[in-house]
């Protein structure tokens, strides 16, 4: 089970900021594009889906087995239309139980990430492990800085809140 409790989203990719670094003379364009949802948060974002250059991706940490910790690099690979939806419909899920969590405090054994609760959830997840083991090789490989959204709701405490990230293409 992947760390479902941690997942948030934004699904308003009408926003994308832009700005510029120097770099060796020359003006380099860096462009903030949206997180629709982290599916792994520990000790930072691990990995979810994200917008990288207008289109989704699914973005995983490179753990470094030699220094027995997370690298600051993501492995991106694209993702079809077909399991976005899937994606963002388990996302509904999810949230629609994070919500009743605040308010109702039921307890943490009824998250739809605990296979049992939800049949819709569990049918999707399968689909995702299913991309997840077949993805094949690495599309692109990032450093990424991850920052909360200017303008958003109050969340409450432990709720990731809205995020946008910056990409920056390994050498």
């Amino acid at each position: 089970m992947r760390a479902m409790a941690w997942r948030r989203a934004s699904f308003h990719h009408d926003r994308i900021h832009e700005h510029y670094v120097p770099v060796a003379g020359r003006a380099e364009i860096h462009v903030k594009e949206p997180v629709l949802m982290v599916w792994d948060f520990y000790d930072g974002v691990r990995s979810g889906i994200a917008l990288h250059e207008a289109r989704p991706y699914y973005f995983e940490c490179e753990f470094d087995e030699d220094e027995g910790e997370y690298s600051d690099i993501f492995g991106l690979w694209p993702v079809d239309e077909a399991l976005l939806a899937l994606a963002t419909e388990q996302w509904k899920i999810f949230r629609d139980w994070q919500d009743r969590f605040h308010r109702e405090n039921p307890p943490s054994e009824t998250h739809p990430g605990y296979r049992g609760q939800d049949t819709r959830y569990d049918e999707i997840e399968d689909r995702i492990d299913d991309f997840l083991r077949s993805r094949g090789l690495t599309a692109y490989r990032m450093t990424a800085v991850f920052e909360p959204r200017m303008e958003q709701p109050e969340v409450p405490r432990g709720v990731i809140k809205q995020l946008d990230v910056t990409w920056q293409a390994v050498a």
